[in-house]
């Protein structure tokens, strides 16, 4: 139940800080697939060599899936944003809505770092088997890939997650 005593600026402050940093980082994560497609086939186009290629060729899936998801967030935030706000006087929003909702996210943010430490291991190892194998600079450029935008999202998921906690626990000692 929402007291009566909340502070509604304070609140709406929280709020408003809570979904520009979800905003900063969806569009980060855009521009961050966009560069990588952009850098990686500039540089298979320039050298048009096997390692260029493997970078491209995997860059190009990946990157599309961060230009996606970045941007699907980015704009869904606006309208979550916009209901959060909307919903700061009924009573039990919070409680039955936006709690429930963040900490669901928390799950999901633990599920997927176990992801990204899957990819982010599976492309280290990989990288030093082709080295130590000499296998084709494609599968080099691949497992490179795959690890650097392995760590990219645990970043992101690592900062998502510790805005998610810190909103949730000002709304439960707030509310």
């Amino acid at each position: 139940m929402m007291s009566s005593e909340v502070d509604h600026v304070n609140l709406n402050k929280r709020i408003e800080a809570y979904y520009r940093g979800e905003r900063i980082s969806n569009a980060a994560l855009f521009l961050i697939g966009g560069g990588a497609i952009t850098w990686s086939f500039l540089l298979f186009y320039w050298r048009q060599g096997h390692l260029s290629s493997g970078f491209f060729f995997s860059a190009l899936p990946l990157g599309l899936f961060f230009i996606i998801s970045g941007g699907y967030r980015f704009y869904r935030s606006f309208k979550r944003y916009g209901d959060t706000v909307n919903s700061i006087t009924k009573e039990g929003y919070f409680e039955n809505k936006e709690v429930p909702l963040l900490q669901s996210r928390i799950l999901r943010f633990q599920q997927k770092r176990n992801v990204n430490m899957g990819g982010l291991i599976i492309g280290f190892i990989s990288c030093i088997a082709i080295i130590f194998l000499k296998m084709n600079h494609v599968f080099l450029g691949t497992s490179v890939s795959i690890t650097i935008f392995s760590a990219f999202l645990l970043a992101f998921d690592l900062f998502g997650q510790f805005r998610v906690e810190e909103y949730l626990h000002y709304l439960k000692k707030t509310l």
